[in-house]
């Protein structure tokens, strides 16, 4: 008799857990493929270089809208569908419209986590505009309530595209611009201009990557005059932390690399407080 409850008990479980994956499958927020371009990039010279045909995974609340949205931009090593999914699942739930930019896959690349970075940091502020201007065409987005959410060399990409006049460099002349910027462990030393709109820094004390150190430096050499600039430092965390998919930590490219759950839910809080009180 003992024998057999185990069984019957186990067979539950196992049952049970079957269906709390196929439920959550099911509450999971539906991600859509698209495509679009890539804004034409300014030169010197007057002429112009055309923006590539970038993807991106679209997701919306339900309704007509025009929701505020977030444009989300990779790391170097693109965006695990775990990472995809929870920001997909938070916005949405938040009242945003989310587009996750894949400005690899059209390209071919696997990483730029090496000597290709600055390369394709150049094409990707170009993927980054070419989002607006894409959600703004969207008759369920407001476009004059949009931010640029990146991640690591995507947070460079976002506080590039932060800068003052930013979109001087491209084509064609629009009023379009990002009204928030939101960078999770970006390289700060590659930083230049201070952001000339209001944007929220997540470092970690531990990266080895990213140095907060960097972070610090580089906010306290922008001064305070302009739109806030807020740090938040998470003693104890290494880069990637909010990443679930690096559990346990591993070492890439050189770097640790580590989620860590409790730094993750504090900076989803942070970023929904951010969010609403420039968005909405």
């Amino acid at each position: 008799m003992p024998g057999t409850v185990t069984f019957q008990v186990a067979v539950v479980l196992m049952l049970w857990c079957v269906v709390g994956a196929l439920m959550a499958d099911a509450w999971a927020t539906p991600l859509e493929r698209v495509e679009f371009e890539g804004a034409s990039q300014r030169l010197i010279s007057g002429g112009l270089i055309r923006g590539d045909r970038i993807q991106g995974d679209l997701a919306k609340p339900d309704g007509a809208g025009p929701y505020p949205a977030v444009i989300g931009l990779h790391g170097c090593a693109g965006m695990h569908d775990t990472t995809k999914q929870r920001l997909a699942d938070e916005l949405v739930a938040w009242g945003y419209v989310v587009l996750l930019v894949d400005s690899y896959a059209t390209r071919g690349i696997e990483h730029a986590c090496t000597s290709s970075a600055f390369v394709t940091f150049l094409n990707r502020r170009s993927d980054a505009y070419g989002a607006l201007v894409f959600l703004a065409g969207q008759t369920f987005v407001d476009p004059h309530r949009v931010a640029a959410v990146g991640f690591s060399a995507g947070g460079w990409v976002t506080l590039s595209a932060a800068a003052p006049n930013a979109f001087e460099h491209f084509a064609p002349p629009s009023n379009l611009r990002f009204r928030a910027a939101a960078a999770f462990n970006p390289p700060c030393k590659q930083a230049m201009a201070r952001p000339g709109i209001p944007t929220l820094i997540f470092i970690e004390a531990l990266d080895d990557w990213t140095p907060a150190a960097d972070c610090s430096n580089k906010i306290a050499s922008w001064g305070n005059d302009g739109p806030p600039v807020e740090l938040v430092v998470y003693p104890g965390a290494h880069h990637g932390f909010y990443y679930p998919h690096l559990q346990p930590g591993m070492t890439l490219f050189d770097h640790w690399v580590e989620y860590n759950g409790e730094a993750a839910d504090n900076a989803s809080h942070r970023l929904h407080q951010f969010l609403d009180r420039h968005l909405n």
